[in-house]
């Protein structure tokens, strides 16, 4: 039983991994900035909050989601302590830590990007989240609480998604792929979950 069980997950996990990768594009729509935060995130229950929020932040910048009042707050407080923190010597691990706090918070560098380029970079975070869980699977780590926060990101945003009013074709093309990769990953990730039980741990405040 336990035997099926893992095979039919693997088969699950499989189906994630359908539509090809953007192997030749890795940095085209995610900069090299945000490429040296995923490096230094070693393990999964770190890069996956990662990936969601580089992607949460191109849609942000396209206008498709709103950010509450909560989170504006303290993405300011975030800015305003890194600028201070940056005026002060600091210990090497500190400068980095402000380094990475402020690079998740900023958004100003997407204005480089096009819209059809920042939907791909939507969709380039979910496929590598995807894989990143795939690839923790075969090595046997905890994979439950990513699977979560795809399905809940993927289910929230491709709502988002359908506000996007493409002026090209260029971007109806980007938001098709986009559209597809989100449902996908949704409904890969229920899958999947119907298949791994819930985690007894508890997660981190």
């Amino acid at each position: 039983m336990r035997h099926l069980a893992k095979a039919s997950f693997a088969l699950v996990l499989a189906t994630l991994l359908v539509v090809p990768r953007f192997a030749a594009a890795k940095t085209e729509y995610l900069t090299e900035e945000e490429i040296d935060l995923i490096r230094d995130a070693q393990e999964l229950s770190e890069r996956v909050p990662i990936y969601l929020k580089l992607a949460e932040k191109r849609l942000a910048f396209l206008g498709l989601i709103e950010k509450s009042e909560q989170e504006k707050q303290k993405e300011l407080k975030a800015k305003e302590k890194a600028q201070k923190d940056a005026k002060r010597t600091s210990k090497p691990g500190e400068t980095k830590a402000n380094a990475k706090n402020t690079a998740l918070e900023d958004m100003t560098y997407l204005a480089d990007f096009t819209r059809s380029e920042l939907l791909r970079g939507y969709t380039e975070a979910l496929d590598e989240v995807m894989s990143n869980i795939d690839e923790a699977y075969n090595r046997r780590l905890e994979v439950r609480n990513s699977l979560e926060d795809l399905e809940k990101f993927t289910r929230e945003t491709t709502a988002a998604l359908a506000k996007f009013e493409p002026k090209n074709n260029s971007e109806q093309i980007a938001l098709s792929e986009a559209v597809d990769k989100a449902k996908e990953a949704n409904n890969g990730a229920k899958e999947a979950m119907s298949v791994v039980p819930k985690t007894e741990k508890k997660r981190k405040p």
